[in-house]
């Protein structure tokens, strides 16, 4: 069993949590920064400090490099380890409530343990 979660929602989400002013961590202003001096050539790093790269500008720095720069934005094709490890179910994260039923089901009993962790997603 594994959640998989939607490549569009997915790389919203690392935008908004990883290059806009809401995220001003160190280690991501150092990844904006390059996304920003790539994408518009900009090379005066104090230039650089104050600039945040527009999605659409995030997106094809992504494409650019395969999401090879940090494991949240890697193919999930990549983590999962597709097709070497063989999965009964792929649940789309968007769907786990709704799908509940059928994964408890599926591994033939509803009182596992996974399920029973505050803040689960399935509960």
């Amino acid at each position: 069993l594994t959640v998989i979660r939607n490549p569009w929602t997915r790389l919203v989400s690392g935008y908004i949590n990883k290059m806009t002013p809401q995220d001003m961590a160190k280690s991501m202003r150092d990844l904006r920064m390059t996304v920003v001096k790539e994408m518009r050539r900009i090379t005066d790093e104090e230039e650089l400090v104050n600039l945040f790269p527009t999605f659409p500008e995030f997106a094809q720095w992504i494409i650019r490099h395969h999401g090879s720069f940090d494991p949240h934005f890697k193919p999930q094709s990549q983590i999962l380890c597709i097709p070497a490890v063989k999965y009964d179910m792929i649940v789309p994260l968007e769907y786990a409530v709704l799908l509940k039923d059928k994964v408890l089901n599926s591994i033939r009993g509803s009182q596992s343990k996974i399920f029973e962790r505050p803040g689960n997603f399935l509960r």
